[in-house]
C-alpha cells in the first residue's frame, strides 16, 4: 500500500503524538446573583435557589460530558481497528499506524477525568459550604479551558471526523460538549 493522501491518514503515520498549545489564563465562572432584602443583606432563600439552579445545571453538563467522553473512547477505538485492518497487510506502514494509534490513545490520556470528578465534588458539596464549592467551581474551569485548548489545538482529533478509517465523529461532539460545559459554568 502506499501513503494515504487523506490529512488524517498523514496524521496518523506521523510519527509525532498530539501536542497542546500554550497556556492561557482560566476563566473564573460567574458568581450567583444574590438577592438583597430591603436591609441590605442577601437573601438566604433566594442564594440557596441560585446555588441549587446551578449544581442542577452542573449535574446535567457532567453527565453530557461523561456520555460524549465514553462515545469518542468507543468511536476512538474503532478508527484504530478500521486503520490498523486497512494496513495490516502493509508491513512497511503498519508500525507508523502502530505509532499513530498510541497518539489517538493519547487523545484520552490529555481528556481524563479530572474535570468529572471536579464537578462530582461540586455536587457533593455542601451548599452552605460556599468558599468550598467556588474553589470547586474555579479549578472546574480551569480544568475545561486546559481541554478546550487542547481540542482546539489537536490535528489529529480534528482529523477523526473525516472519517478514512470509521464512519465516526468525535471532535465535533467533543467541542459541543465543552461548549455546554462553559456556559454551565460561566
Amino acid at each position: 500500500m502506499t501513503e494515504p493522501a487523506s490529512l488524517f491518514g498523514k496524521l496518523l503515520l506521523a510519527k509525532k503524538g498530539p501536542r497542546e498549545s500554550g497556556a492561557t489564563r482560566p476563566s473564573a465562572p460567574k458568581e450567583p446573583p444574590i438577592d438583597a432584602r430591603s436591609d441590605g443583606t442577601p437573601n438566604q432563600t433566594d442564594q440557596r435557589s441560585v446555588l441549587e439552579g446551578r449544581r442542577a445545571t452542573f449535574k446535567k453538563a457532567r453527565a453530557a460530558w461523561v456520555a460524549v467522553k465514553a462515545k469518542a473512547e468507543s468511536d476512538l477505538e474503532r478508527v484504530k481497528d478500521g486503520a490498523r485492518m486497512q494496513y495490516l497487510a502493509d508491513a512497511e506502514q503498519f508500525p507508523k499506524i502502530e505509532n499513530g494509534c498510541k497518539a489517538i490513545d493519547a487523545i484520552l490520556d490529555r481528556l481524563d477525568d479530572e474535570l468529572r470528578d471536579t464537578l462530582d465534588q461540586y455536587a457533593s458539596t455542601s451548599l452552605a459550604d460556599t468558599a468550598k464549592l467556588q474553589a470547586l467551581a474555579i479549578s472546574a474551569s480551569s480544568v475545561l479551558d486546559r481541554y478546550i485548548r487542547y481540542v482546539d489545538s489537536d490535528p489529529l482529533l480534528k482529523a477523526v471526523d473525516h472519517k478514512e478509517f470509521a464512519d465516526v465523529l468525535v471532535h465535533a461532539p467533543i467541542v459541543k460538549a465543552l461548549t455546554t460545559l462553559r456556559r454551565a459554568l460561566a
